[in-house]
């Protein structure tokens, strides 16, 4: 069940010239979140922007002595007057929080093995289900080594396998991160006859290419999407699926790839 809350900002940094993580103490308990959903922010009080900003939610701490209601973190791309707002606001502001919404990413069930892929800010959206299930294997393609959203340190210190590939070889692989995908499950299979799952975010060019590989696994996606309301009453996040047009915010953000409709996504 979502709720609407405040939250007061106790992080707020840098990544980069575009990007950063913004961490928030909830002034009320959350509402137990799966990895793949999202929250809605907004800061302060003031009409401008007037609409409510979705992330994922990239990270969290459980509820302690400092932070009775634990931690949420977001990795943020500044990209309009919203995000950029975000981004220059300093610790101790108090935001407008909705969430979690949307759907989450199934939960991987005993016998079955994970995989996890991003490309660029699509770590944001997945970063959490290496945390959870621990030591899976994370396939990581950025352009360049100055598209790299978190150092190959940060990466390790949550997986023991980490698999990056860069377009200009700058960093890890050179190429494209689904051909080491593809081998990767090739040679998985040789081995492992149970379910292979393959969880993923990233850019649409990417996911619409992973549709159409013969991966031996069941792929779920987390499209990425402009969306105003988040509850699917503004219709403005449509997709077209085999079930017929869905709200990424409701229906997803999470869906099985077969079921999405690339032609028109």
């Amino acid at each position: 069940m979502n709720r609407l809350f405040s939250a007061e900002i106790i992080r707020n940094e840098s990544v980069d010239d575009r990007h950063f993580i913004l961490e928030l103490s909830p002034g009320a308990a959350v509402a137990d979140t799966l990895v793949g959903q999202f929250f809605m922010l907004k800061p302060g009080e003031s009409i401008d922007p007037l609409l409510l900003r979705p992330f994922s939610l990239m990270g969290f701490t459980v509820p302690g002595a400092t932070h009775p209601n634990g931690t949420l973190s977001f990795l943020i791309r500044a990209a309009g007057k919203g995000t950029n707002i975000l981004k220059r606001l300093p610790v101790g502001t108090c935001l407008t929080v909705l969430g979690p919404l949307g759907q989450g990413f199934p939960p991987i069930e005993e016998g079955e093995r994970l995989i996890v892929v991003a490309g660029g800010i699509g770590i944001a959206s997945v970063l959490g289900l290496v945390k959870v299930y621990q030591d899976v294997p994370l396939f990581y393609g950025v352009r360049t080594k100055g598209h790299l959203l978190l150092s190959p340190g940060m990466l390790n210190a949550i997986s023991a396998e980490i698999h990056i590939a860069s377009d200009d070889g700058s960093i890890g692989t050179k190429g494209n991160i689904l051909e080491l995908l593809e081998a990767y499950v090739f040679q998985l299979r040789k081995s492992f006859g149970g379910n292979i799952k393959i969880y993923a975010c990233g850019p649409h060019a990417m996911l619409r290419a992973m549709a159409e590989m013969s991966l031996d696994a069941e792929t779920y996606i987390s499209l990425e999407t402009p969306m105003a309301c988040g509850l699917g009453t503004c219709l403005g996040c449509a997709v077209k699926t085999a079930g017929g047009i869905q709200m990424v915010c409701k229906d997803g953000p999470v869906f099985n790839i077969k079921d999405i409709t690339w032609d028109e996504a």
